[in-house]
């Protein structure tokens, strides 16, 4: 008797104000979690709470910035219920791009987060091993360069990469203190579930990574 093939998780993409070339652009990514898992893709209110009724995603992209409106401030209830019962959820892609700075902070708040707006800059960020744990860590890049908005306030144990001078650098910029405790990339308990962020705006390899292994689609 032949042996059936493990079922793929499926991971839902809520792109509610899906640009017209975020496809071309994230094709790299979108072939990648082809390859892993089955891709499903919500447009409208409705097609979100049907897709999280009849299908419960193993985890979800949250691809735009339209879950941090007032206009689909229930859908954003919605995916938070999901995550507390044990749900993963990603902003990442054109979220970082298009989203209102004065959104970011009750966006998050809604989570219990007190993550904010922090910088926005291209920067080398490094790893940060104790947030992914050692396993993890060895299917990511040790560091990587991003142009990125990033987010402060974030506990240390949450941010999986942040700026991380050399000595030389911090004597010679008495300023660079302002990146500290900020992070283009997080991942937080939220209940039972975890809520993450990519900061990255030009999609970078290294993020197609990260997005994979928040998502539990490490290679």
């Amino acid at each position: 008797m032949p042996i059936e093939a493990p079922a793929k998780p499926l991971l839902l993409l809520i792109s509610l104000n899906q640009e017209p070339w975020f496809d071309e652009m994230f094709a790299p990514l979108i072939d990648k979690i082809l390859a892993k898992a089955i891709m499903q893709r919500a447009k409208a209110p409705n097609a979100v709470r049907d897709a999280l009724l009849e299908n419960k995603p193993s985890a979800i992209l949250i691809t735009d910035e339209a879950l941090t409106t007032r206009e689909h401030a229930q859908v954003w209830d919605t995916v938070l219920n999901y995550v507390r019962e044990g749900g993963i959820a990603v902003c990442m892609g054109s979220f970082s791009s298009f989203v209102n700075f004065l959104d970011i902070k009750p966006f998050f708040a809604k989570a219990d987060l007190q993550w904010d707006v922090g910088v926005y800059l291209r920067e080398t960020v490094t790893l940060n091993q104790g947030a992914v744990g050692i396993g993890l860590s060895a299917s990511l890049p040790a560091c990587y360069r991003q142009k990125a908005l990033f987010l402060k306030n974030v506990e240390d144990a949450a941010a999986w990469y942040s700026y991380r001078p050399t000595s030389e650098e911090d004597s010679e910029d008495s300023d660079i203190g302002y990146l500290k405790g900020q992070t283009p990339v997080a991942l937080a308990k939220v209940g039972e579930g975890k809520l993450g962020y990519v900061g990255d705006v030009n999609k970078e390899e290294g993020s197609d990574t990260v997005v994979l292994a928040m998502c539990g689609l490490s290679a």
